[in-house]
């Protein structure tokens, strides 16, 4: 023993140290098949202890080198998790601990649908419909379909073809569901899904069956009136217009009187059948046949009418009137003797207009199918026949060939109050010979019968052939007798001798008593009654046979159809239902069949005995009659060929059901507490455990009408059905216990058809004395509510919600929990509002904002008791904007049922429980351009050329539906979005002009963006190529267009580049993009096609992510050499508004700018037009340019200066033609439209037009910027006095780390020139210092001065600084300048100040100043006398000299006259003839040089104040929020 423990080897194993099963579902069993292996060469013995595991085998010996399996099984009663220890004892081994988990989970299992309707199917379809079993748990899950029976009616209408199966967790499994009735019934039943070890559910499937759309196409036909010996045939045609076949058959012999060419049949679906008829009378009598076909379960008739007249006899015509109205007499039992009295002579009463019908009032005939059923089938010997035989069927039996049987004696009885003449239809059958002779004989076949009272027939049987069988129904009809009056009335009508007649119609008068009688030639009186004994008509079967005691009997063969189990629908007890079932004979020879009676009188069958052809069929109704209530499943008898051994069977299976009701809970329903006025809803279920249709009526106290509803309150329920009833309760009085009675009454539905009033029964219509019918069945239920009214707190998890900042179109979610620790159950609404203390006003813009901000997932709905409800609120902006809000939660009364209006309202009863403070804001990534620069272009005029004002007026609005599109443009096609592409908003960005030469410097502009919006903005600049796709080597790309080559080589060459291209901007952030122009990349091969003189274009898109997307069309122009070209910034100017009656015109400069290299002239004419845009010949200058041609060398900027003096109160409106020209020709015509406004009284509160948004200074810093900028770069010096200065101070700044500057104004030949007036119009503009250097990372102050002269001026401008940098690599290449690179080094770059200044437009005030003389240009006068008009224009025109001349206008009069002596008596009076100075007459002392100089002195102290607080950083100029100090100019 020991030295195999020294050799033995490990048993080997498949199981693991820790083992997890995994989910298992309750009651199921989880099994894991594990293998133990034994590598010794000696058997080893093994077992296991185990607890909550099992394990099998659980002990056992390993051979040697052998393997076995055993199998761990997880079988969990309940839903709990198990870990357990199982240990493995191995012998000659240590015990192994095996660690086992499991977990035990119940399976759950949904339907996708409760109830399947299968709404209406005809008999015999089938139809199948889905539905899904779904498995949402973790778990395998069995199940088990079952049908829930019950009662013991057996409806197999539905089909499943699955009744069981497993579902793996979170899967599904698909249940498909047949419905194929197979009688006449709404068919509902219910199956229940049974899930091992879970829920149960239930599922309803529901069908209504209909029957074949069968009908005839006749109800009645009259062969009219035919001789006798002739006959006529008349067509008949049956109608199936149901999707199957049906078959038919018609309920009479062939060979009749009215003889069918075919009495059965089968007609296809959507088809028809045609049956023909033929009418060969044997007697001059009117002749009526009601003959019955049923086809489908389906009963119809048709009445056969016709009328045999001979030369002697010739009956009045009978009608289908006539035959409605007696059948009418009939079910209303007026059969009395007066009443077949009246009937004789009714003809009589209608010649002496004396007819009144004795039935009143419209009837019509009961026409369901029971009582066609009924009178089908009511036996020859039934009492309720008017004419009844003794014997129902008449069977001879065996009678030899050629031999005549004995006489069987037939009674007929004669039942009503008139005496009848009975003539019998007896038919023949061929012999071997080929003679007809008759097989079944009446004698007499023609007899009369007294009223009331009997008569006797002998009925005889001879075969004509040997083993054979007949069967026939021998017919009779039967007329009433009255040989004198008929006879009497005919003959005279045929010698028109009829004195009764005559005197009765007058003389002239003609009568027409038949289709074929004479004739009056002008008038005929139709000599018809309304009421006529009509001709009865009745059969009786007779069988007989020839087989003798030796003869072969026929072997029968036959088949039923659709089957030997015949269902019924339901019924109730005594009513009457039909199925019909078709004997198909499958041999060559006939069969006669017999059915024995039912011994329980249950079933009935019709016809109870016949004789089937070969080959033919048979189609046999029975009658389901129950008399009590429960199942029926009786088997019907049929013998065939007379003989006991042949006899085949029909299985009859009905169902009587009696009305029953169950209400759920025994109809008790409670209702939880609830807040007062808040409504409670629960379902109740009635399930209609019968088989009958019922009504029912649920009547609620008066005292609880409002207070408790149950709907509906009345209504019907099917068959089977289980209702559910939606019950209300809503308590309006606190802590008071309701229980509350509601009695329901449950009625039975008759059926129409168990309405037997009918022709089977006489007198069953009479209304003194009416058919005694069963009555329905009433049955009554109760209903008891339970409830209480009360009151509680709720409160939410949190105080305030903050959403911060989200972008517009975006939105965010956050919850709250509504807490409802109390035993009632509320209604709440949740009510956003602002956060207010004036609740009572209603901002009712602001609250339609936020309800299109804010989003709740619950706004009103039902907390139940100690419960909790997360409240989702999402808050999606859609525009910018900021709440601070408050989230009211109010209980309140929920009552649907309460009464509507402002009344009401008033009364509702409102709480308020709690309330959750909310703040949002919403924004978006709103993208603004802040600014653009160039070293050689201003800002105003960049700001013009790339339309930039535009473009922030448009960022800002909302997206079009266009835009929209374009934010998923990847869905579309290439062609729908280009023309996307093309609908969108479009601006130009124009480079402006360039010379086309080699190494020309690149125009660089770099354009500032600002994300002014509160989120992250993530733009985008797309090009042409950003969407092209990359072909195949073997695909075709086309013949390019010359646009296409055009916009590749500008996209190969770099002519507009972009960068970047695209990024993110944080809020309030800049970022700067450069946007290079090079024209001088394009190729010699482009240049040869004069592509050089051309403009270059490139169509690129800006894009914001989920912003507004804008299509910018980048512009250049490329000069060629020695062309010149005059810029503009616009083409529309409006001039300022001027007064009317000044005597100096107001002069407004236009800038004009040489951009070619080469020097033009230009020359101007102006043109005063109206407002529809017609040349005006006008006779006064108010509008004019003072300088109205000149020239300008390359890059040189002059201004056209424009006189506007409005004569008139009213809008002007010119158009100013430049024409440019060369030395040679003229090259380019310029048109501006100017627009001015002159007034007489202006306005006090003027409406100012907004001002073109212009950046007043740098941005921001960045790499790719300049490094020197002023701290204002727009000064607006105001509206200035003539003659008066104002002053202000700018910083000239190098932010430059190592390169210095000099900065020089003076080069600037626009504006400080003193050879042209400049932009200022001739105003006088300084600054100190003008010119000077700049150390980097320094600071120089600048003072401006502008004294304005005493012509009125408006202007706006830049004047240019020029800036030299110092350069260190004094040998730069520029061909060595990468045209890449990010910063481009330049030498020489200019800044541009921008002004502003307005004259005082005071009429009085300018007009105060002389017009100075125009200048002395006379070229022959001598120059000394040239010099003094010079000086004395200058002295004219001297500021100085207007001073003077003021001055002594403001000087007071002195008035002098002699003293006048005084009168004696008066004293004398002393008067002071000083004349007191004014205060105000000070002022003239400040128009002294020194005064104006010690105002210079303080202003400049002042500012001196602010440069040196700046210097020493106390504050900075940069910053908008500082306050400039500037001198008033008033």
């Amino acid at each position: 023993m020991k030295k195999k423990q020294v050799e033995h080897r490990m048993i080997l194993t498949t199981i693991p140290p820790a083992l997890d099963i995994g989910f298992t579902a309750v009651t199921s069993v989880s099994n894991l098949v594990f293998v133990l292996e034994n590598p010794n060469d000696y058997p080893v013995q093994f077992h296991f202890e185990f607890q909550k595991f099992k394990i099998t085998p659980d002990r056992g010996q390993l051979a040697p080198g052998s393997k076995i399996n055993f199998t761990l099984t997880y079988s969990p009663q309940q839903a709990e998790v198990i870990v357990a220890s199982i240990i493995m004892h191995v012998q000659y081994e240590e015990p192994r601990v095996i660690k086992v988990s499991g977990i035990g989970k119940y399976p759950f299992l949904q339907l996708n649908t409760k109830k399947l309707n299968f709404e209406t199917l005809l008999i015999g379809k089938t139809v199948t419909k889905e539905i899904t079993i779904k498995n949402s748990s973790e778990v395998t899950a069995q199940f088990q379909i079952t049908k829930m029976i019950d009662d013991e009616f057996k409806d197999n209408a539905f089909q499943l073809d699955y009744y069981s199966g497993v579902i793996p967790q979170k899967s599904t499994f698909l249940i498909k569901v047949t419905y194929q009735p197979q009688i006449l019934n709404v068919s509902v039943i219910r199956f229940k899904v049974v899930c091992q070890g879970g829920n149960e559910l239930t599922f309803e499937c529901v069908g209504s069956a209909v029957e074949h759309a069968v009908y005839l196409s006749e109800k009645s036909i009259n062969f009219g009136e035919i001789k006798i010996g002739n006959q006529a045939t008349k067509l008949l045609t049956i109608h199936n217009d149901s999707d199957l076949a049906a078959s038919y058959q018609f309920y009479t012999d062939m060979n009749n009187i009215f003889s069918f060419n075919k009495i059965r049949g089968l007609i296809q679906g959507k088809s028809f059948d045609r049956i023909i008829i033929t009418f060969t009378p044997r007697h001059t009598i009117n002749y009526y046949e009601r003959v019955y076909c049923v086809a489908s379960n389906q009963i119809k008739f048709v009445d056969l009418i016709g009328t045999c007249y001979d030369l002697l006899i010739k009956p009045i015509p009978l009608l289908q009137q006539h035959i409605d109205n007696f059948r009418r007499r009939v079910i209303q039992g007026k059969l009395s003797e007066v009443d077949f009295k009246y009937m004789e002579n009714s003809y009589l009463m209608k010649i002496n207009q004396q007819n009144q019908s004795n039935l009143q009032g419209e009837w019509q005939e009961n026409a369901n199918q029971t009582v066609q059923y009924k009178e089908l089938m009511l036996p020859p010997s039934s009492d309720y026949r008017l004419i009844k035989f003794s014997e129902d069927f008449i069977d001879f039996g065996y009678v030899e060939c050629q031999t005549q049987s004995g006489a069987r004696e037939l009674e007929l009885h004669n039942r009503l109050n008139c005496k009848l003449t009975i003539f019998w239809t007896i038919q023949t059958h061929p012999t071997v010979n080929g003679e007809k002779v008759p097989v079944f004989t009446v004698s007499p076949e023609t007899q009369s019968a007294q009223a009331n009272s009997k008569c006797k027939f002998s009925i005889s049987f001879r075969p004509t052939k040997s083993s054979y069988y007949y069967f026939q129904y021998i017919q009779f009809f039967a007329i009433k007798y009255n040989p004198k009056l008929t006879k009497k009335i005919l003959d005279s009508v045929k010698n028109n001798k009829g004195s009764i007649l005559n005197d009765s119609f007058g003389n002239g008068a003609n009568l027409k008593l038949s289709q074929t009688g004479i004739t009056s030639q002008k008038n005929t009186i139709d000599f018809t009654s309304k009421e006529m004994i009509p001709t009865f008509s009745g059969q009786i079967g007779c069988v007989g046979h020839s087989f003798g005691i030796n003869s072969q009997p026929y072997i029968p063969i036959v088949e039923l159809r659709p089957s030997n189990k015949l269902y019924f629908p339901p019924c109730t007890i005594e009513e009457s239902v039909y199925q019909t079932v078709e004997f198909i004979n499958k041999s060559d020879t006939p069969i006669y069949f017999n059915f024995s009676p039912d011994p329980t009188r249950t079933f009935r069958v019709f016809p109870n005995q016949g004789l089937i052809f070969g080959k033919s069929s048979q189609m046999i109704v029975v009658e389901f009659v129950p008399v009590e209530n429960k199942a029926y499943n009786q088997t019907l008898v049929c013998h065939m060929n007379h003989q006991s051994s042949n006899q085949i069977t029909l299985q009859a299976i009905g169902y009587c059901s009696t009305p029953s009701l169950k209400l759920q809970n025994g109809g008790k329903v409670f209702f939880p507490p609830s807040f007062v006025g808040v409504y409670s809803r629960q379902k109740i279920t009635v399930h209609n455990e019968s088989r009958v249709p019922m009504s029912y009526s649920i009547d609620v106290p008066e005292k609880y009408q409002n207070e408790l509803y149950i709907e509906p309150p009345s209504g019907q329920i099917k068959p089977n059905e289980v209702l559910h009833l939606d019950c209300q309760f809503i308590p309006y009085k606190k802590k008071k216990e309701y229980r509350i009675k509601v009695p329901m009454t449950a009625t039975e539905i008759l059926a129409d058809n168990q309405n037997l009033i009918g022709y089977h029964i006489p007198g069953s219509g009479n209304q003194d004395f009416p058919l005694e019918q069963r009555k329905p069945i009433e049955l009554s239920y109760q209903f008891e509510i339970f409830g209480q009214g009360t009151d509680g707190e709720l409160e939410l998890n949190v105080k305030q919600i903050d959403f911060n900042i989200i972008k517009v179109n975006f939105n965010t979610k956050k919850y709250a929990t509504l807490i409802n620790n109390s035993n009632c159950t509320f209604y709440i609404e949740l009510v956003l509002r602002p956060r207010s203390k004036d609740r009572d006003k209603i901002d009712h813009q602001m609250i339609s904002l936020i309800n299109r901000s804010f989003t709740l997932d619950l706004q009103n709905g039902i907390i139940a008791a100690n419960s909790k409800l997360d409240i989702g609120i999402m808050f999606n902006p859609i525009e910018v904007c900021e709440f601070d809000l408050v989230l009211d939660v109010i209980a309140t009364e929920k009552n649907p049922k309460a009464p509507k209006g402002p009344n009401y309202l008033n009364k509702k009863i409102v709480s308020q429980k709690c309330k959750l403070e909310i703040k949002a804001k919403g924004n978006y990534p709103l993208l603004k351009i802040a600014d653009v620069r160039n070293d050689s272009i201003s800002v105003a005029t960049l700001w013009e050329n790339f339309q930039i004002n535009q473009i922030n007026t448009e960022l800002a609005k909302d997206l079009n539906e266009d835009e929209q599109k374009f934010l998923k443009i990847e869905q579309l096609t290439f062609d729908q979005a280009q023309q996307l592409q093309k609908r969108l908003r479009s601006y130009d960005w124009n480079f402006g002009y360039l010379p086309s030469k080699p190494q020309v410097k690149s125009r660089k502009i770099v354009i500032t963006i600002q994300n002014i919006g509160g989120t992250d903005l993530e733009w985008q600049f797309k090009l042409p190529s950003d969407h092209q796709i990359e072909l195949e080597p073997w695909a075709d790309p086309g013949e390019p267009t010359e646009e296409d080559t055009f916009e590749k080589a500008i996209l190969e060459k770099n002519i507009f580049q972009i960068r970047p291209k695209g990024g993110v901007i944080a809020p309030k952030c800049f970022k700067d993009i450069e946007l290079i122009y090079t024209p001088c990349n394009l190729d010699e091969q482009l240049k040869s096609k004069g592509i050089s003189n051309e403009s270059h274009f490139l169509r690129v898109v800006l894009q914001i992510l989920n912003g507004k997307p804008l299509v910018l069309n980048l512009k250049g122009t490329t000069l060629a050499p020695l062309e010149g070209r005059l810029a503009v910034k616009k083409n529309s100017f409006e001039l300022p508004e001027t007064p009317v009656g000044l005597l100096q015109p107001v002069k407004y400069p236009i800038e004009i700018q040489n951009v070619g290299s080469s020097k033009v002239s230009y020359k101007t004419l102006v043109q005063e037009l109206d407002i529809d845009g017609e040349i005006i010949d006008s006779q006064f200058n108010v509008f004019d340019i003072q300088n109205p041609q000149g020239s300008l060398l390359p890059n040189e900027k002059q201004y056209l200066y424009c006189l506007f003096k409005p004569l008139e109160q009213k809008i002007y409106y010119f158009e100013l033609l430049v024409e440019v020209s060369d030395m040679v020709k003229v090259i380019q015509p310029v048109k501006l439209a100017i627009q001015g406004r002159g007034y007489a009284n202006q306005p006090q509160n003027q409406i100012q037009k907004q001002a073109i948004e212009i950046p007043r200074q740098r941005s921001h810093q960045s790499p790719i910027g300049s490094k020197v900028f002023f701290s204002l770069e727009e000064i607006d010096f105001g509206e200035l006095l003539p003659l008066k200065s104002a002053h202000r101070m700018i910083i000239l700044y190098n932010q430059s780390s190592d390169r210095k500057f000099v900065f020089d104004f003076g080069v600037s030949q626009f504006t400080l020139s003193n050879n042209r007036p400049g932009l200022c119009c001739g105003d006088e503009f300084l600054i100190e210092p003008i010119q000077g250097e700049l150390e980097p990372q320094s600071f120089i102050e600048l003072k401006l001065t502008l004294t304005a002269a005493s012509t009125p001026s408006v202007y706006e401008g830049e004047c240019e600084c020029t800036i030299s940098w110092e350069n260190k690599n004094q040998q730069v290449n520029t061909s060595q300048i990468s045209q890449n690179s990010q910063a481009i080094t330049v030498d020489k770059e200019t800044l541009f100040l921008r002004i502003k200044k307005k004259s005082s437009l005071n009429v009085e005030l300018v007009n105060s100043f002389k017009q100075p003389p125009p200048p002395i240009h006379n070229a022959m006068a001598h120059p000394f006398q040239q010099l003094l008009g010079q000086i004395i224009t200058e002295v004219l025109t001297d500021s100085h000299t207007d001073q003077i001349l003021r001055a002594l206008d403001q000087q007071p009069i002195i008035l002098y006259q002699p003293e006048q002596q005084p009168k004696e008596g008066e004293d004398r009076q002393v008067e002071d003839l000083t004349i007191p100075r004014d205060y105000k007459d000070y002022k003239t002392m400040f128009l002294e040089d020194e005064f104006i100089e010690l105002t210079d002195l303080i202003m400049e102290n002042t500012f001196f104040n602010i440069i040196q607080e700046t210097t020493r950083k106390e504050c900075d100029l940069l910053r908008i929020s500082k306050t400039f100090v500037t001198p008033a100019n008033k």
